[in-house]
């Protein structure tokens, strides 16, 4: 019998995110295991970051992390690969940010250490979704809401925390687990031809490019990655 499902699943967030990320998701999961939300929200480190998956229970579980919360997810995985039984990257940065992604950062992290972040409007929300999710209230009032529960000083040090990332994609490639990589097509912060080119380089992996969905997979399209997560994770060697 396959009992691989009662390992734990562990959601990762991404940034600006909180656990709200991942309520429709969760409402059409059906697994055996237990579901944990992670906050990054409190963390003061990258290392705080990992630390939150390192004092898990259970000395095994499966890992799901959205943007940043897939590069926490890959740094965990290439340091602690006996404790992952599977890995799950949707709408993960591939590769280490460009210098001039990071300068542009850097810029705006500058700027609110003078004044209290308020968070994204809707308008601004609007950027990293695709047009037919903007019709869908709860996906850009999520998207707001959550960002508005940070404050400057949250922002600025999960910015620093995520600013110098490594390139782990061939550590990725290296790990004996299965992977699925979950790509919106028309996702304008990761694109689709970068998790293309990352599900190429990674043996053990699966893809899976959801139509219609921009960046915010798990808002805009919650119920084919619930199903996706279902079919992935239940179907695992324990």
């Amino acid at each position: 019998m396959n009992n691989s499902q009662n390992f734990p699943v562990v959601m990762l967030p991404g940034f600006l995110c909180d656990p709200r990320l991942w309520g429709e998701v969760q409402k059409s999961l059906h697994l055996e295991g237990e579901v944990h939300l992670v906050d990054f929200k409190h963390c003061k480190s990258l290392q705080d970051m990992v630390g939150q998956l390192e004092k898990m229970d259970s000395p095994r579980f499966h890992i799901v992390g959205f943007s940043m919360g897939g590069y926490i997810a890959q740094l965990f995985a290439t340091q602690f690969p006996e404790r992952v039984v599977s890995l799950t990257l949707v709408a993960v940065n591939v590769g280490a940010l460009s210098e001039r992604e990071q300068a542009s950062r850097l810029k705006l992290a500058g700027m609110l250490a003078n004044v209290q972040y308020k968070g994204m409007n809707e308008k601004e929300a609007l950027r990293f979704i695709h047009s037919s999710s903007a019709q869908n209230p709860h996906v850009v009032q999520t998207i707001v809401e959550m960002s508005r529960s940070y404050t400057s000083e949250m922002y600025i040090t999960q910015m620093h925390a995520t600013l110098h990332r490594q390139n782990l994609s061939d550590k990725v490639a290296q790990l004996s687990f299965p992977v699925l990589i979950v790509a919106g097509k028309d996702d304008q912060v990761v694109r689709l031809p970068a998790l293309q080119s990352l599900h190429e380089d990674v043996p053990r992996s699966k893809m899976l490019i959801l139509e219609n969905c921009g960046h915010y997979v798990p808002l805009e399209k919650p119920n084919e990655l619930a199903k996706a997560l279902n079919e992935f994770v239940n179907n695992q060697e324990a």
